[in-house]
């Protein structure tokens, strides 16, 4: 800036000198008399010396200037906020002012940003190496029981039975976990077309009436064709496999669930609704977060992502989840994608 400041002095100064010179060319070629000289003279020295002046004051000016930015700039960096030009005069030294510290308030967010996504990171990786750990452990301890000579053949079967569930129940967790992280990465990415939602809906329950069978659970559907909005088939679908499965899981032999489908004016609606056990009232605010499990859910199998990845894939796609349910008479979970 001073150098910049020094080359505009020179070339006023250059200039001043020209138009000088050149009337003083022109008095030569008119040949002016002495009286005209003298007063040209002192006119010139007069108008160099408020040149000279202005130059001065301008440059002090300037130099104030210079500096109250710098100590604009350093309490930024000392992570203060201070005003050295008033916010009430509209001039451009003032905008500029408001820019920087606009701009030091966007840095200051996106520093928080960066933060609180890396306490996140660092949450996720002691999450994930927790539910690592118990089937891990128990592989590395059967497999150690399998190594025995002397085993019974009926209690290796069991054990060689065991490990199979145990390294099902791992890969089962690595894929929740590596869909869990890679939405929370943004690596996958949400692929959304215009299709009918009750074609995504019914190829969830599809998929998710061998397990109801199994376990004498009704599947129903209530809907109708014709629901289009835009969404991602594919990863809406899982969404509501995950609330499926958890509402099959926590419904007992004989119950029933049924999965409703209803469009309004901005939003499509998806209720699956279950006769399970319920969920308390204290605990329906916790149900979506990662690895949480209510108290009633000890002998369920599950690590409690299902819910978690479910409402991450609405919200992906500017939709919302609701929950609703009363302990002993069953729930009914809502998801609620934009038209």
């Amino acid at each position: 800036m001073n150098g910049s400041f020094t080359r505009i002095i020179t070339l006023s100064m250059a200039l001043f000198a020209l138009a000088c010179g050149a009337f003083f060319a022109f008095l030569f070629y008119v040949k002016a008399s002495r009286e005209v000289w003298q007063g040209s003279i002192a006119l010139v020295l007069v108008m160099s010396a408020i040149f000279a002046a202005y130059l001065f004051a301008m440059r002090n000016r300037m130099a104030t200037i210079l500096d109250k930015l710098s100590l604009t700039i350093q309490s930024l960096i000392n992570g203060q906020l201070r005003e050295e030009f008033a916010v009430s005069e509209d001039n451009l030294l003032s905008k500029l002012q408001d820019q920087t510290l606009k701009l030091h308030g966007i840095l200051k967010m996106q520093k928080l940003k960066y933060k609180e996504e890396g306490e996140e990171i660092k949450s996720l990786i002691s999450d994930i190496t927790h539910q690592l750990r118990t089937p891990l452990a128990n592989l590395n301890m059967y497999n150690g029981m399998l190594l025995d000579d002397k085993l019974p053949p009926d209690k290796r079967m069991e054990f060689v039975r065991i490990v199979r569930d145990q390294t099902e129940k791992l890969t089962w967790l690595m894929d929740s976990l590596v869909k869990m992280s890679r939405l929370e990465s943004g690596i996958i990415e949400i692929r959304a077309e215009r299709r009918d939602l009750v074609d995504t809906v019914l190829t969830a329950i599809k998929q998710a009436f061998p397990a109801a069978r199994e376990k004498d659970v009704e599947l129903a559907f209530q809907g109708k064709q014709g629901v289009e909005l835009v969404h991602d088939a594919k990863w809406t679908g899982e969404a509501i496999g995950n609330v499926l499965d958890n509402a099959i899981k926590y419904t007992a032999a004989g119950g029933k669930v049924t999965v409703a489908v209803e469009r309004y004016e901005m939003f499509a609606r998806i209720d699956v609704i279950d006769t399970g056990r319920g969920i308390p009232e204290p605990e329906l605010n916790k149900v979506f977060q990662r690895f949480y499990r209510g108290a009633a859910s000890g002998d369920i199998e599950g690590v409690g992502i299902g819910l978690y990845l479910t409402r991450k894939i609405v919200a992906e796609q500017g939709g919302y989840m609701k929950a609703s349910s009363e302990a002993g008479k069953g729930s009914v979970f809502s998801l609620f994608l934009p038209v």
